[in-house]
């Protein structure tokens, strides 16, 4: 006879293991961009072949976010989740041997398979084991982890010995993970003698397709995550033309992360405290548009610029864990398909995570000679944040008496 388990309580072990299991790619992933030097010129790599390195964890998202969702919704989390961990981890044993382009960039698309099932799934795993009112303060928490691993895998490089004590590092901390996800990971236990309902896949993809909050939730994420992708990846560049060293210009970069953390833990939990939310999304969104186009350039002290961009951050990242929740929490589609529309999300999300401003920001934006002019690109980040803001009047963010 299995030992039942108290629901309540259990949701949180439940969210610590996502916790470090989002925080395991993350943080492998950034410690690649720390060792950039060491691993350019031991693996002989040009810029191009190092910039695709770093992105290559991204790739799985592109074709795997819908699948993901999908495999889960009809086969459960804990088979389909511990499969895509058993993969990640090899992959972090296997990137110890990499020695050149081709190893090193296999070893790191595989690395980001686990990210890509969770990020896709966290909406659906949440509204299962959390009440609603409980459900977005997970996310935040969740997605918490997720920023602070980035900066934990950049700022804890200097305690190993070089790029390969790096590397095993993290292979141990995917083995531990990986070990704890066998013990405790479980699926939530059925009410009752009543199993959750489980849809055809083709059904479970309809039904997310044509329900309206999730188009609205993917357009959402992809207009504020891609502005805060975009901002990110120029950011360094940005501080360091206007004069900062570049070691200082790394640091204030930086504050958007932290920001974005502590907007994911706190803001959440404030918001929903109010009937009407949408004031809330709106006025976020055009502080986050502000701050994309002036905070890294209206003052020369490093601290002011810091302090400027932590709140961009806070602004422009708060509320995306409500974001990510509402499909599952629209009755139509709930944790049943839950993971399809929480992978059609991050699909869409991802377009503006890569592919907006890689492939058409920055080309609008470039200068003479292949430079970036930083204001055009800024303020185009800006626009999509404007839009954003637009959207916003759209989504169904009152809360309904009663919840």
């Amino acid at each position: 006879m299995k030992k039942e388990i108290n629901v309540q309580r259990y949701a949180f072990v439940i969210l610590a293991l996502l916790c470090f299991g989002i925080a395991l790619p993350n943080f492998a992933q950034y410690q690649v961009s720390a060792f950039g030097s060491e691993i350019r010129d031991r693996m002989g790599l040009s810029p191009s072949q190092f910039s695709a390195i770093c992105t290559a964890p991204l790739l799985p998202g592109i074709f795997l976010s819908l699948i993901s969702g999908m495999l889960v919704d009809k086969l459960g989390a804990r088979k389909v989740l511990l499969v895509s961990l058993l993969v990640t981890t090899l992959a972090c044993v296997l990137r110890i041997f990499a020695t050149g382009f081709w190893s090193m960039y296999v070893t790191m698309i595989f690395l980001g398979v686990t990210a890509t099932f969770l990020n896709s799934n966290s909406g659906k795993l949440m509204g299962q084991w959390f009440s609603p009112e409980k459900m977005a303060v997970g996310m935040g928490i969740f997605l918490a982890f997720a920023n602070a691993s980035m900066g934990l895998g950049q700022g804890l490089a200097a305690l190993f010995n070089g790029m390969r004590g790096a590397f095993i590092g993290a292979a141990v901390f995917a083995v531990v993970v990986f070990v704890f996800w066998i013990v405790f990971l479980k699926d939530k236990p059925s009410e009752g003698n009543q199993a959750e309902e489980t849809l055809p896949v083709l059904e479970s993809l309809k039904l997310a397709a044509k329900t309206p909050i999730t188009w609205m939730a993917a357009v959402s994420m992809f207009l504020s995550v891609g502005g805060v992708t975009a901002i990110l990846n120029f950011l360094p560049s940005a501080l360091a033309d206007r004069g900062f060293a570049d070691g200082t210009a790394n640091v204030i970069s930086m504050a958007m992360t932290f920001g974005g953390l502590l907007g994911c833990l706190v803001c959440p939990g404030i918001v929903n405290r109010f009937k009407n939310r949408r004031p809330f999304f709106v006025a976020f969104g055009l502080l986050a548009a502000l701050g994309f186009f002036f905070a890294w350039r209206v003052s020369n002290s490093a601290v002011v610029s810091f302090i400027l961009l932590f709140f961009t951050g806070m602004f422009a990242n708060g509320l995306s864990p409500m974001l990510m929740s509402m499909p599952v929490q629209d009755p139509r589609i709930g944790t049943r398909a839950g993971g399809t529309a929480g992978g059609f999300v991050a699909t869409v999300q991802l377009g503006g995570s890569v592919v907006i401003p890689t492939y058409v920001i920055a080309p609008l934006a470039a200068g003479a000679g292949g430079s970036c002019t930083f204001r055009l690109y800024v303020g185009l980040m800006a626009i999509m944040m404007c839009l954003y803001v637009v959207l916003c009047f759209f989504l169904p963010l009152n809360k309904k008496k009663g919840a």
